[in-house]
């Protein structure tokens, strides 16, 4: 069952364009779309100046246009002096996802309270609460504390600050799952520009499918003879490599995540990788005028099959042997399929070595794949040796 959640707006900081959005209608999207049922209501200058909100809010999200003037009308279901919390956020509030949930988390978690960006309280004292507010002057502080949530104050450096506190809780959310390049360079360069896109609302599936079309010519490149067109097209790939990110971060900075755009990415992914190994194996096979290139091509792909065999094995089937192996098993994938190797291409590929590269990476795949079966193995027999693997379910003699 829903719970529900009221969105007041009642400053023109409210209305502040968060990455092509105002504050407000950014908010009610991302309560709605972690589960709530929310309700905004708006002060009647506030919904003079909102183009048009009952079209552009979601469809979970109701509103009704509230004056300091009136007794506060709850919205139906929630009776004035009702004893069922309710959770109102102000709505000149900039959070993000995870921000948002964890503080709604613990909210529910621990009983009444108000904070500087609204509270957790019964239904009931709501009204004195909300009419403070109404009769409160435009200006509004946030508290000096880094992060989310953060207040809005009239005024565009205001505004700046929270995208900044947007893309720096996105940072720290991506952390731990990025390589070191990755973190120390690619998503570096990317928040500069997923920012800019997503104020222009470019839709994340369409960079996503741009990024794709530079890798595939990267590839095309790559395919061709000559030391210029490797070079080119190593570069295009590193490029798209640095870039890969952008789709994703523009999806959650503006809240438009979707299952279609996290396939497509996968997708489109792995289609440049395997369309750049192509490249260069069919490359070097016509620079040198030798198929050997080709024959190393067809055995690359042959031990990236079984490094999908193994990997199902180990990390997929039956959960694997044990939590350390599959621990050791993930950092090991995490390691094969991280994107720095884009770094190595562009370099061999500025020293015309291009090949050390597609014999490198064909037996580094059987190394990998050995070594992880193994390891599982080992696993599994000192399982056995302390008689802790369990060989299916213990039937019990009935009388």
């Amino acid at each position: 069952m829903k719970t529900k959640l009221l969105i007041v707006a009642n400053r023109k900081s409210a209305l502040l364009p968060i990455l092509g959005q105002p504050a407000v209608m950014r908010l009610a999207r991302l309560a709605a779309g972690l589960g709530q049922e929310v309700w905004v209501l708006i002060t009647p200058e506030l919904q003079q100046d909102l183009q048009d909100p009952p079209r552009a809010w979601p469809a979970a999200v109701s509103w009704q246009v509230i004056s300091g003037d009136e007794p506060l009308t709850l919205p139906a279901g929630l009776h004035p002096e009702a004893l069922e919390p309710l959770v109102v956020l102000k709505g000149h509030a900039v959070w993000d996802r995870m921000s948002l949930e964890a503080w709604l988390a613990e909210a529910w978690g621990g009983g009444d309270r108000l904070e500087e960006w609204g509270g957790l309280l019964p239904a009931g004292r709501w009204g004195r609460v909300i009419a403070d507010w109404l009769a409160g002057g435009e200006e509004t502080t946030s508290p000096a504390l880094p992060g989310l949530p953060y207040l809005l104050s009239a005024g565009s450096g205001a505004r700046k600050e929270a995208e900044a506190r947007l893309v720096a809780a996105q940072a720290a959310a991506t952390a731990a799952s990025d390589g070191f390049l990755a973190r120390m360079l690619d998503r570096r360069l990317s928040r500069l520009v997923s920012p800019c896109l997503a104020r222009w609302g470019v839709a994340p599936n369409w960079i996503t499918l741009l990024n794709t079309g530079v890798g595939l010519a990267g590839a095309w490149l790559l395919a061709q003879a000559g030391y210029a067109f490797h070079l080119l097209g190593a570069a295009l790939f590193l490029l798209v490599v640095i870039l890969d990110g952008v789709d994703g971060e523009v999806a959650r900075l503006t809240l438009r995540e979707t299952a279609l755009g996290h396939y497509l990415d996968v997708i489109t992914d792995n289609l440049v990788h395997v369309a750049v190994f192509i490249g260069i194996a069919v490359g070097l096979s016509r620079a040198a005028h030798n198929v050997s290139h080709l024959y190393a091509l067809a055995a690359l792909l042959g031990g990236f099959g079984l490094c999908a065999l193994v990997v199902y094995q180990v990390l997929l089937k039956d959960g694997g042997p044990e939590p350390p192996c599959q621990s050791r098993a993930a950092r090991w994938l995490a390691w094969l399929v991280n994107r720095d190797f884009a770094y190595l291409v562009f370099l061999l590929a500025l020293f015309d070595r291009l090949a050390w590269f597609l014999w490198g990476a064909m037996m580094g795949s059987y190394v990998f794949a050995l070594a992880l079966f193994f390891l599982w193995r080992f696993s599994l027999k000192k399982q056995l040796a302390a008689g802790s693997v369990s060989h299916g379910p213990t039937t019990v003699d009935q009388p």
